[in-house]
């Protein structure tokens, strides 16, 4: 009777151990995949960092070209964060466009909560629904469409608004937002536009605020590009 006790406090003991040996192997390889993925985004970030002084260090040394003032502008945008909008911001002060904002009948929250919603937008293909009337685009030289982007394409918002808008070969500029990559957005962009009569495009990465007088010439060599396009 003793014996069969003693064996079986060993049988469990041994148990035991082999448990929390499991345990361990399962907290290091957690461990271990915080630290791999730490690094993965510290290099992530370091390259997209290291690509920006790269792009915008040439726009550092240039002074602002004068834009024809005479061309009346139109710039369409959606954006949730602000990044899309502060690129309109900056077309306006140096062209004096009109802005209009695209607007949803139930907004986005700007929480963790946005990328659910936007992953099942995708997934479901059911954009949300926008509110307001666009403006007449025929008082206009120029159209100026801007959207973030969300994996990989354009925000689900401006794709929603796409659907019900007819360009009429209305000369148009293509801008995106984002964190380092626009994936197909040009491509889709392009594709989602009725009558489309695409004649410039360019992409913005979201930088830190020591860029601002680089970004700035950016935006003004490529509008001085794109106007002197319109006839």
């Amino acid at each position: 009777m003793v014996a069969k006790k003693r064996e079986y406090g060993y049988i469990e003991r041994d148990k035991i151990n082999k448990g929390g040996m499991l345990m361990k192997i399962i907290l290091y390889i957690v461990l271990a995949a915080i630290v791999i993925g730490g690094i993965s985004g510290g290099l992530h970030l370091w390259k997209v960092a290291k690509k920006n002084a790269q792009e915008m260090a040439p726009f550092a040394e240039l002074k602002p070209q004068s834009l024809d003032k005479n061309k009346k502008i139109l710039v369409i945008y959606y954006s949730l964060t602000g990044h899309t909008q502060d690129i309109a911001e900056r077309i306006k002060a140096q062209t004096n466009a009109d802005l209009y904002a695209i607007k949803l009948k139930q907004a986005l929250p700007t929480s963790f909560m946005a990328y659910y919603q936007i992953w099942k937008q995708y997934k479901d293909k059911r954009f949300p629904e926008v509110k307001g009337t666009m403006p007449d685009i025929n008082e206009y030289d120029l159209v100026i469409l801007g959207s973030p982007v969300w994996m990989y394409t354009v925000s689900t918002p401006m794709q929603s608004f796409l659907k019900g808008a007819d360009f009429k070969k209305k000369p148009l500029a293509i801008y995106s937002t984002q964190g380092s990559n626009p994936g197909s957005f040009f491509t889709d962009m392009k594709k989602a536009i009725k009558n489309a009569n695409v004649i410039s495009e360019i992409e913005f990465n979201n930088l830190p605020k020591k860029y601002d007088e680089a970004l700035n010439i950016k935006i003004n060599q490529w509008l001085a590009q794109t106007i002197a396009k319109v006839k």
